[in-house]
């Protein structure tokens, strides 16, 4: 936590009425506290600042120019650094194990018997065919390769789509993978993006993904379900895939902020909260 001269240590910035400071000491207390909790809201900004809402709008409108933060129609989100390249699936692997089971676990309960589904890669996938029920009827179409040794011992039909692997994201990809995905109209699509935020949408790193995951929400005759951790909010990739309009159901885990569900829930986008 930032101290201010002449203050003891471990005192709360949060409790602070700061009426003294100069713009620039404000942006950079708003962005310390937005990197600490994710959301905040502006009447709670203009208590702790001792400033007006109308100043702290002012505030906001600068950071988000300079593309440090994002606006949102209460408060604002922390804008995370730029991401412009895909991360090894080993380390995506490791990252949020638990976080990620109970993401799957909540995304499998969606699915119902003889549905056909797309299901995207990424280790999040995994997660989902891992809670999937053994004796449910469903067809899987799926360009993740390790869907293979999860779907053993399930009643799933899995459909592995042609392509070329790609070591980087243990998946397929590329013209032949595209083609299949033309002729497929699943009732559900998981997809598994690489940043989600409310104004750029959902966005991704690899030019072969952001055309495969497009083709997902486009062939997709029901619902575009989106399973993203608390970590994906607020990145931005280089490539944008959709507006967040075209999803249709969220699922998310418990540690994204409860200011981040209501700004979702305020663009008509349902919510689940995995637990």
């Amino acid at each position: 936590m930032l101290e201010e001269p002449g203050k003891a240590a471990g005192t709360n910035v949060e409790n602070d009425t700061s009426d003294q400071l100069l713009p620039a000491e404000r942006h950079m207390r708003i962005r310390h506290l937005l990197r600490e909790r994710l959301t905040i809201r502006v009447a709670e900004l203009s208590e702790m600042m001792g400033v007006s809402e109308m100043t702290i709008r002012r505030d906001l409108e600068t950071l988000e120019r300079q593309g440090l933060i994002e606006r949102t129609y209460g408060g604002a989100v922390y804008r995370q650094d730029r991401t412009s390249r895909e991360e090894p699936y080993e380390i995506r692997f490791r990252e949020f194990p638990d976080i990620r089971d109970q993401i799957g676990r909540k995304a499998a309960s969606l699915i119902e018997p003889h549905d056909t589904l797309f299901l995207h890669s990424g280790t999040t996938a995994l997660h989902v065919l891992r809670h999937l029920d053994p004796d449910m009827p469903v067809r899987v179409y799926t360009n993740n390769v390790g869907a293979i040794q999860e779907i053993r011992g399930k009643r799933a039909e899995l459909v592995l789509l042609g392509g070329e692997y790609r070591c980087e994201t243990h998946s397929v990809e590329g013209p032949l993978t595209m083609e299949t995905m033309q002729e497929l109209h699943p009732k559900k699509s998981f997809l598994i993006p690489d940043g989600i935020s409310l104004r750029d949408g959902i966005t991704t790193s690899s030019f072969t993904e952001a055309a495969l995951e497009r083709a997902m929400i486009q062939q997709t005759r029901g619902q575009v379900i989106v399973l993203a951790t608390h970590g994906s909010f607020g990145r931005i990739a280089d490539l944008v895939v959709a507006a967040i309009e075209k999803v249709d159901l969220l699922v998310v885990d418990h540690k994204l902020p409860e200011e981040y569900l209501r700004d979702l829930k305020a663009l008509g986008i349902r919510v689940l909260t995995a637990d």
